[in-house]
């Protein structure tokens, strides 16, 4: 055993800073920066406290992991939970090398070094937002095996090893045939036992017949499920090349350690050296974290937060203060405006580059998890229903889908339904206390119409049924302003389209219906369309009662002033009126 004595060799203290650091500083990322990844992974299961939700996990190798995946997975609803468990889960691969390395190379401080690079590829890889925690688990699993084999230089460690693998491959499934790579690998070339061979064969022995058993026998899955499953099999070249990576690390880490011990270049084991090494991975991961990074999408994600948390003031701030130039996101914003009633006239403040196409999301896989929002939001409940119904059964329980779904149920009347989902709800522990209101609601129809959001639902419900337009959704408007004439937010999303498409006559000719359907005011866009109008036709439009504001028609004077001296520089045009105009509808008129 080697000492390591000299005080400019790193000490266990050292390494604990070190590791706090690391902690630290992936707690603050993903609370400040990137926990975006923490709401998209929550959103995309729902983890329920069932023993059918349980026994879905058993029938397959690594489905132990996943379900403690999952269980993990659900505590990042809450920003601080999630990024402390992550931090922790991230850290703890550093943590068990540390112990690894007391092991195998004691007293080379060398080691600090080597304890670093597994969390840092780890979390570069959790960046990415489709990196699931049950990956995390299943590299910290083979790290506490090995830890477990090297913590006694006594053979029964071996046979304990051998006796239980098959069982790590239940839990862990393809991750166990990675920690057979490192054990054949440990005891071929570290370790000196007479009976290294035999073992050698033996676990290539067990772990065929457990692949074969569990193939053949136990579980009936396609045999991709047992070699590879719950390995990440993401598309990104980058994502795979770091995956790669550090799954060989893992496994040639004995070698590592075996080079590390017998190692006479001692400045490897100096305190310089390793702090060096060390802020040098720092700043490498950094900068790659924050290249991996992308801002459109973490916009994008936390505008689909604050939509499915009804926070919709925050929502169009958000989208207001740095428009997003993606399909999801203003559609996203323009529901928040629905919601708030101020469609027509903050619409154009978000920006609107995809014309109706951000209104109403077309039927299909790619947006089968957020389009219910627009029928929820003018009050068609059936069809968000169906909606959510279906990303249900594409994707399985979600909380968006599973909310929605007792939301339009209490709503339609159908308690009996709606309990079906309560009792999902009743079952998780974010969403536990939502299920309980729900629950109150059930059979008490004067309590559903009290209630601020779904009692507002209600009003907006159609009283003449209609087959839907799935194919056509824009053309539903006017189907459901026919069955509710006071549908405002129907109204409005009938408009904003009209708006889109610049079709500015039938824009001005439904102001006269305005006073009818309560409006006090003209709203903003609507305005600017008239002005328009005006100003092509020289023909006064019936506003129904209502007068355009003074405001409305100051600014359009400006506005026109300043488009006539623009077009004096056709190259410079769209980029000055933006300037001063790119939240008017004369704007998008000219120019998109």
């Amino acid at each position: 055993m080697i000492k390591m004595i000299n005080s400019k060799t790193v000490s266990r203290t050292d390494a604990s800073i070190l590791l706090i650091a690391f902690f630290t500083g992936t707690f603050i990322y993903f609370w400040l920066i990137g926990n975006y990844v923490l709401y998209f992974q929550e959103t995309q299961s729902l983890f329920l406290f069932s023993e059918d939700y349980l026994n879905r996990f058993l029938k397959k190798p690594g489905g132990i992991i996943e379900y403690s995946a999952k269980f993990l997975t659900q505590f990042y609803a809450f920003r601080f939970t999630g990024s402390l468990i992550l931090s922790l889960i991230l850290t703890l691969p550093g943590i068990i090398i540390y112990f690894i390395n007391k092991q195998l190379i004691p007293g080379i401080s060398f080691s600090i070094l080597l304890l670093l690079i597994p969390s840092s590829l780890m979390l570069l890889m959790q960046a990415n937002y489709y990196h699931l925690m049950e990956y995390n688990l299943g590299f910290i699993l083979i790290l506490a095996c090995y830890l477990f084999l090297v913590s006694s230089r006594k053979q029964y460690r071996h046979i304990l090893v051998l006796a239980f693998f098959p069982l790590v491959y239940f839990i862990a499934g393809a991750y166990a045939l990675i920690f057979g790579i490192m054990y054949l690998i440990h005891i071929l070339f570290i370790e000196k036992a007479v009976f290294k061979y035999l073992f050698s064969a033996i676990l290539l022995i067990i772990a065929a017949l457990s692949f074969l058993i569990s193939w053949k026998f136990l579980f009936l899955q396609p045999v991709q499920q047992f070699v590879l499953s719950p390995l990440p099999l993401l598309e990104s070249q980058t994502y795979r090349t770091t995956f790669i990576i550090l799954t060989g690390y893992i496994v040639v880490y004995p070698l590592i350690c075996s080079y590390s011990l017998r190692s006479k270049e001692r400045k490897f084991n100096t305190r310089l050296y390793s702090l060096l090494s060390v802020g040098i991975v720092f700043i490498a991961s950094l900068l790659l974290l924050f290249r991996i990074y992308n801002p459109q999408t973490a916009r994008v994600v936390e505008l689909e937060r604050l939509v499915f948390n009804e926070k919709w003031g925050e929502a169009i701030r958000v989208q207001e203060k740095k428009p997003a130039r993606n399909l999801i996101s203003q559609y996203f914003y323009n529901i928040a405006l629905s919601e708030t009633g101020q469609l027509c006239d903050r619409l154009f403040l978000g920006s609107q580059d995809f014309g109706t196409g951000c209104l109403v999301l077309p039927w299909g896989d790619d947006h089968l998890d957020r389009g219910a929002w627009f029928y929820y939001s003018i009050g068609l409940i059936n069809e968000a229903h169906r909606w959510a119904y279906e990303e249900m059964v594409v994707y399985g329980y979600r909380p968006q889908n599973i909310i929605m779904l007792a939301k339009t149920s209490l709503i339609s009347g159908n308690f009996r339904e709606a309990g079906k989902y309560i009792d999902i709800l009743k079952k998780t522990v974010y969403y536990r206390e939502l299920a309980s209101k729900f629950e109150r609601m059930a059979g008490n129809p004067e309590l559903i119409k009290s209630d601020p959001e779904l009692g507002e639902k209600i009003k907006l419900l159609p009283k003449d049924d209609f087959f839907i337009k799935f194919n056509e959704p824009q053309a539903n408007l006017p189907l459901v302003l026919e069955g509710n004439p006071g549908n405002r937010k129907a109204f409005e999303y009938y408009v904003a389209g009209l708006l889109l498409t610049k079709n500015v006559e039938l824009v001005v000719n439904n102001i006269k219906n305005l006073q009818g359907m309560g409006y006090t005011k003209i709203p903003r866009h609507i305005e600017e369309a008239a002005m328009v109008y005006y100003n092509s036709t020289k023909i006064v439009p019936d506003l129904g009662g209502l007068t355009i504001s003074t405001e409305t028609q100051a600014r359009f004077d400006h506005y026109f002033v300043s488009f006539i001296e623009a077009r004096k520089n056709q190259s410079t045009a769209k980029a000055t009126m933006e300037k001063g105009f790119g939240d008017t509808f004369w704007y998008y008129f000219h120019f998109k």
